[in-house]
């Protein structure tokens, strides 16, 4: 017996990230400004009026919004504390962080 799929050929498949759609909800998993995913359940955003960075944790439910840690304007205060929550482990995050401007409103538009 032959298992048919009614899948198309992997040459016609939408590219993953076509499918998802990003949003401006900061609480939503496909927020469009996030910085950084330091670990699995924490993440840096932009905020969307891009006023300051917000460190977010994701709440115990994986269906759960993401929740604000913390809010920040200047990268100093933001680097120490990723530090402190210990999300900067990962030396991609750290380097990330460093090449921000040295306060949100020397982000572009």
């Amino acid at each position: 017996m032959t298992n048919i799929r009614n899948t198309p050929p992997s040459s016609q498949k939408a590219p993953v990230d076509a499918q998802v759609k990003c949003t401006h909800r900061e609480r939503d998993d496909n927020y469009a400004r996030v910085i950084a995913t330091p670990a699995l359940r924490s993440r840096i955003i932009m905020c969307r009026d891009r006023m300051q960075w917000i460190v977010q944790k994701k709440e115990a439910s994986h269906a759960g919004p993401w929740r604000a840690e913390g809010y920040y304007t200047c990268r100093e205060s933001l680097v120490k504390a990723c530090g402190k929550l210990g999300l900067l482990s990962d030396a991609n995050t750290e380097a990330v962080l460093h090449a921000l401007p040295e306060r949100i409103t020397g982000t572009p538009q």
